[in-house]
């Protein structure tokens, strides 16, 4: 049995949560039993777990459509590989349906589903009207869905008219063999850890706004955001209210992510909506309290182990962000409470179910 995984999330995201997803499952899959036709990729998953050997495109610019061009440049060479390489199931990292009239019929197509946030976000712009119903057409094309978490199923479902007979549900993992930590912190000052992107449903603002009040009762307190620069309009916004100054922005690697996770104070998670949340599994295996959103696949994801807010109110994140930093018991009780859920997730059963999946077609 030979899997081919093809070359598109690897040449849109350097980092990010899909393509780290499909590193983990390449990682635990036998190598025998897979091939993926990532040509020209920046994705540093890929670099670092040393699975694949790419070509790097102006690494260190950064450009418009910079991810796109690279999309475009891989998607021939993904197609001439899909007919001259020996495989038997296609599991397309993004967008299934672009592959309908290269696929033999006669061959599987296996689909992630990792969330609904084009319909919940954006339904209503028209720009962004192909999109849904591309994921609607994804649906009706794939032979077998993977839904990341319950939730995401249930959206799945509910949004986008998937077949509940071919949707399974297989939970992300968490890599138990930890990164070295050092005694040398990247960040002397106690400080809240955000990880990636800021906008929109990522609830950034109300969050800055949370983290503008709390810091003026803890003067030390810094605020740690990992991924790309902040725009003008950011830092505008947060110069309003005087925190750009108490902000270190990192554009961090795995290794330096663990350190980030150890010595935060706690990690929040504002967002409004996710399809899985792999950070919340990041940070509980780095022992580091986690404070997150009631909504979406939160509850799901990070049970009693987490501690919760209406994302919506200002007020309430600031009373648990509070809470973690003035409760020594609330604290430790998080953490022990995380050693334990981790114990439910591993990238080994993730691919081991993965097989099954896969099994089951041929």
């Amino acid at each position: 049995m030979k899997i081919f995984y093809d070359h598109i999330i690897f040449a849109r995201q350097t980092y990010g949560g899909i393509s780290k997803y499909f590193c983990e499952l390449l990682k635990n899959i036998p190598q025998e039993n897979w091939y993926l036709s990532a040509l020209v990729s920046n994705n540093q998953y890929l670099a670092e777990a040393n699975l694949r050997k790419t070509i790097n495109f102006f690494p260190k610019q950064s450009f418009r459509s910079k991810d796109a061009v690279m999309d475009r440049i891989g998607f021939p060479y993904t197609i001439c590989k899909l007919h001259t390489e020996k495989w038997n199931i296609f599991h397309p990292t993004e967008m299934p349906i672009k592959y309908k009239k290269f696929i033999p019929k006669n061959k599987p197509v296996v689909m992630t589903a990792h969330d609904a946030l084009f319909y919940l976000f954006h339904k209503d712009n028209p720009k962004r009207e192909w999109r849904i119903k591309m994921d609607i057409e994804n649906c009706k094309f794939a032979d077998k869905i993977i839904a990341i978490s319950e939730n995401t199923k249930k959206d799945f479902i509910q949004y986008f008219g998937a077949d509940e007979q071919k949707i399974e549900v297989i939970y992300h993992g968490i890599d138990k063999q930890k990164k070295s930590i050092s005694d040398k912190k990247i960040e002397e000052n106690p400080y809240i850890l955000f990880v990636g992107l800021r906008d929109g449903y990522k609830n950034f603002s109300r969050f800055a706004k949370a983290f503008s009040i709390l810091s003026a009762k803890f003067p030390d307190l810094k605020l740690v955001c990992t991924g790309f620069s902040f725009s003008d309009e950011e830092k505008k916004e947060l110069a309003a209210l005087n925190i750009l100054d108490k902000i270190k922005l990192i554009f961090a690697s795995e290794q330096q992510m663990a350190q980030l996770y150890h010595d935060a104070e706690m990690f929040v998670f504002p967002s409004l909506y996710e399809g899985f949340g792999m950070p919340i599994l990041e940070a509980m295996n780095y022992n580091c309290p986690v404070v997150l959103s009631n909504t979406s696949c939160f509850p799901e994801i990070a049970q009693n182990a987490g501690l919760y807010f209406n994302p919506l109110v200002v007020d309430d994140m600031i009373d648990k962000m509070s809470l973690v930093l003035t409760n020594r018991n609330v604290r430790n009780n998080l953490i022990n409470l995380s050693q334990e859920r981790i114990l439910d997730f591993s990238w080994e059963k993730c691919a081991n179910e993965h097989i099954n999946i896969y099994k089951s077609l041929v």
